[in-house]
């Protein structure tokens, strides 16, 4: 049960189901679930350590904003992890996580064409995850967590503009281009630029005048990596 309702609750976050900032009661999620306060109060437990959510002391719970702040910090984490991490893994090259990779490349074209977010989201995930596949266990968790956390802002990104989805599926398969020709700098810079592209799309929508600092001190950790093939 506790497992059902961390779950539900975390998919209905991450999707904006439940949106950003909406405050909501124990009761009233216990009974949207179906579910006893006890395997509700960990679930919620989970999502406050995530930091997806905060339980107040009269028993509300508040969903964690989106904001300029977590966007820059969000995004610059995924670019330190995963520049490194597809580094590594293109200089280890897996062919196996590369088919994958190229596999899901194609259903998220698919996808894009019939205008399927969801479906689109599943191989984008399993994209990323196949490009940086093989790393150490503590960094791969971490990669996904974010990964996951930044499906809000992804949706605000696509939702802007019908560009954007063009521009994202170029950024993709530039990326599998590098990692397909060996270049494990040249595919930590292009992660790093695709991530930095999305995340300033949406403070557009959201803060235009926001200066992503931690970004882009982590776009430039990224590019350093040149210096280490």
């Amino acid at each position: 049960m506790v497992s059902y309702a961390h779950q539900q609750l975390r998919d209905a976050i991450l999707s904006n189901a439940i949106p950003a900032d909406t405050t909501l009661s124990q009761v009233q999620l216990a009974k949207q679930l179906g579910l006893s306060r006890t395997p509700l109060r960990e679930a919620l437990r989970l999502l406050e350590h995530e930091g997806l959510a905060t339980v107040e002391v009269n028993k509300k719970v508040t969903v964690a904003n989106v904001s300029p702040e977590d966007l820059d910090a969000l995004y610059a984490l995924r670019i330190q992890q995963e520049s490194l991490a597809i580094f590594a893994a293109v200089r280890a090259f897996d062919p196996e996580n590369v088919d994958r990779a190229r596999e899901h490349l194609t259903g998220m074209e698919d996808a894009v064409n019939g205008q399927d977010y969801e479906q689109w989201a599943q191989h984008h995930r399993v994209f990323h995850m196949s490009l940086v596949a093989g790393v150490n266990d503590r960094f791969t968790r971490s990669i996904q967590q974010h990964f996951d956390h930044a499906d809000r802002y992804r949706r605000i990104y696509l939702s802007e503009s019908q560009t954007n989805w063009g521009r994202s599926m170029v950024e993709h398969r530039s990326i599998l281009d590098a990692v397909l020709s060996r270049k494990p700098a040249e595919a930590a810079e292009l992660l790093a630029r695709h991530y930095s592209h999305t995340a300033r799309g949406v403070l557009t929508a959201i803060d235009g005048d926001y200066t992503p600092d931690l970004m882009n001190a982590a776009v430039t950790m990224a590019l350093s990596l040149r210096f280490q093939q």
